[in-house]
């Protein structure tokens, strides 16, 4: 049998590897949001979630706005409340937080160039209230006071500690441990690290990691522990896994170990999935109306969570910041059902088994386990990847993607042949 020339087997890979860069899918959203008269305006930097433990469909999106402050929305897209108390660039949420007398509550940073810190609140969650913010106390000071962040990410360390990720405006980003102090809370540094300009930061509790976007370049991995070191892996760079562009990053966790990263591609207005074991990429994805209208651009906020969000949002939420939406003449927010953009895609991708439920935390006992949003997830001390034993903890950080890294290595294997008949 005549075999094909290596050259001829070398261009069928690299071609087969290049088909596997498709274009977005496109998914439909199911509402937005509705600024009100001090909202929006092309000024909506970040989004978060606070999950009802109680009630799920009552639950609330927070946004950043640069030249407002912090605005609430339900999930209808109503906003519901504005809180002036200078500008945001970012927010995020995490559960338990202990507040005094055995009480926790979500805690809420917002990054604050006004105060030139992180200001602290908390959700209160009572009917009445309805997801309300409120300063975490009176008297609560900004935290790491004379600093401008221009994002800001929390998470729960392993040993049950609230950690805060925060990128500086002028480049770098730095690890913050939350202590709860009279009513209040302290911050203190446990680690800075010299980047680039940071656009966006997620923890992933299952590979003890913590991704970092970093502008112009792209998506770097570093371990979430404080003693984890300051050295960072780029695993996605611009122009690999078809990123043109690097802003806020949000994961879907369709398991404990198992589910997406999901990087926002402002430049090609689409969303790149990563599988969250390996980094490889899995496709991307264009949010739009019925017949492609008024899709989702230059978008600053993205937001993923996997459980049911009342009759609404049955199998999850995925929620996008438009920065040109035509509908309100302004910027707003996009909400999807997961359901919606994983069905968008062939093969689908993975939906949460869905169960009734928030977070857990009802405002007393030790908090609850947020599953995204930036709540309640688990970190540990080890460096990326690892078991705290020094083995393997199954992450691939390559940045070549899964059909481009079998394509190689169908490549190495046919080279090795060549080289034994010769």
């Amino acid at each position: 049998m005549r075999r094909a020339p290596l050259s001829a087997l070398t261009a069928v890979l690299v071609s087969t590897a290049a088909g596997a860069q498709t274009p977005p899918v496109s998914a439909p959203y199911q509402s937005q949001t509705q600024p009100g008269a001090r909202s929006g305006g092309g000024t909506v930097d970040d989004v978060a979630l606070w999950v009802n433990p109680t009630n799920p469909g009552a639950s609330r999106l927070f946004t950043s706005d640069r030249n407002n402050g912090l605005f609430a929305y339900s999930l209808d897209g109503t906003e519901v409340q504005g809180i002036t108390e200078g500008a945001s660039t970012s927010v995020d949420v995490v559960y338990g937080f202990p507040v005094g007398d055995g009480v926790t509550q979500a805690l809420v940073l917002s990054a604050n160039p006004t105060l030139s810190g992180l200001v602290p609140y908390v959700v209160d969650s009572t009917p009445d209230a309805g997801g309300g913010l409120t300063r975490l106390s009176p008297t609560a000071a900004t935290l790491d006071v004379g600093v401008s962040y221009g994002t800001v990410r929390l998470s729960r360390g392993a040993d049950g500690t609230f950690q805060a990720f925060g990128g500086l405006a002028g480049g770098g980003f730095r690890q913050l441990e939350l202590t709860p102090t009279d009513g209040g809370v302290t911050a203190t540094l446990v680690r800075e690290i010299n980047t680039g300009i940071v656009t966006g930061i997620v923890v992933d509790p299952s590979q003890r990691a913590v991704y970092v976007a970093q502008q112009g370049q792209g998506l770097y991995r570093y371990g979430a522990g404080a003693d984890a070191g300051i050295e960072g892996q780029q695993v996605a760079p611009l122009g690999d896994g078809g990123l043109s562009s690097i802003g806020r990053l949000t994961l879907y966790e369709s398991s404990g170990a198992d589910g997406y990263l999901v990087v926002s591609d402002p430049n090609a207005n689409a969303f790149v999935v990563l599988d969250r074991r390996t980094l490889g990429r899995v496709g991307a994805f264009q949010l739009t109306q019925d017949g492609g209208t008024d899709g989702v651009e230059q978008s600053r906020g993205v937001v993923a969570y996997p459980g049911a969000l009342g009759a609404g949002f049955p199998e999850g939420l995925f929620v996008a910041h438009d920065g040109q939406s035509s509908s309100t003449l302004g910027d707003n927010l996009k909400l999807a059902s997961w359901g919606s953009v994983a069905r968008a895609f062939t093969p689908p991708l993975a939906i949460a088994q869905q169960t009734d439920g928030g977070t857990g935390d009802g405002g007393t006992g030790d908090g609850g386990t947020g599953r995204d949003g930036g709540g309640g997830i688990v970190i540990g001390p080890d460096n990326p990847g690892g078991n705290g034993d020094g083995t393997d903890g199954g992450c691939g950080c390559s940045s070549t993607s899964v059909p481009a890294a079998a394509m190689l290595g169908l490549l190495a294997m046919a080279l090795w042949g060549r080289r034994r008949r010769s």
